[in-house]
């Protein structure tokens, strides 16, 4: 009995939109491999899901894979590169798309965002989940966004607990066993990481370490992986 398996990770040299493409592309390769039937995918305005439909799932090893999209809650400010705020937005051209395709939206609080306290206040409530955040953060900007995507989705009821997905952002994509944001401490398994930065441009301000030695990687491999199956559970 094989006790181990080789499985490919890609490392981007950056953080950032500018790996999509390609994250999309792991990422249903990835399903088609593992008999995923879901991807999840969090998205700030929409281009994920616009992308994977035009560009995969019109591909008939792709068009059994549903998709599942989650983004940002409403009232939730970012600032730009001249400190001005914005909100981050998916265009009804879009959110047209999702609707003809009967792709699911989900939008609400982030569990890994901590509750603003009142005026009276001295205390922000849930700062245990913040740091938890912070600490995913550590393999990459997107890491925290990829988990509590999934668990979005499972609190929403369009993925199983205990199901098998890839949630991925635009440079990041994971393979993970899902669970409510109530259970996911205890639950939720980061099974495989398919592909993240390796230098955090963004979140960081990260240039690539002298250190970093790139290239393909050659090893022998123990074994062959083991199919999950569509919506495997355990």
């Amino acid at each position: 009995m094989t006790k181990s398996f080789i499985a490919q990770t890609t490392y981007f040299l950056q953080e950032g939109r500018e790996n999509l493409d390609d994250c999309l592309k792991i990422a249903f390769q990835a399903a088609v491999q593992q008999d995923i039937g879901k991807l999840v995918i969090f998205t700030a305005y929409g281009e994920g899901i616009k992308r994977a439909v035009e560009n995969f799932c019109n591909q008939d090893e792709y068009s059994h894979i549903g998709l599942v999209a989650v983004t940002f809650p409403s009232g939730k400010m970012f600032t730009d590169s001249k400190n001005k705020p914005y909100e981050a937005t998916i265009s009804d051209e879009i959110r047209a798309l999702m609707m003809a395709h009967e792709i699911p939206l989900v939008k609400a609080h982030l569990p890994f965002d901590a509750v603003e306290p009142g005026a009276a206040q001295q205390t922000t409530v849930g700062r245990g989940f913040n740091l938890l955040g912070e600490t995913l953060n550590m393999f990459c900007g997107s890491m925290s966004l990829c988990v509590q995507a999934v668990a979005l989705a499972c609190d929403a009821g369009h993925v199983g607990s205990g199901e098998h997905v890839i949630a991925l952002t635009s440079d990041t994509a994971i393979l993970a066993r899902a669970a409510a944001t109530r259970r996911m401490l205890s639950q939720l398994v980061i099974r495989e990481i398919l592909c993240k930065p390796a230098v955090l441009t963004i979140g960081r301000n990260e240039a690539a370490p002298k250190a970093l030695k790139t290239g393909e990687r050659k090893i022998a491999s123990p074994g062959a992986s083991k199919r999950l199956g569509k919506g495997a559970t355990s």
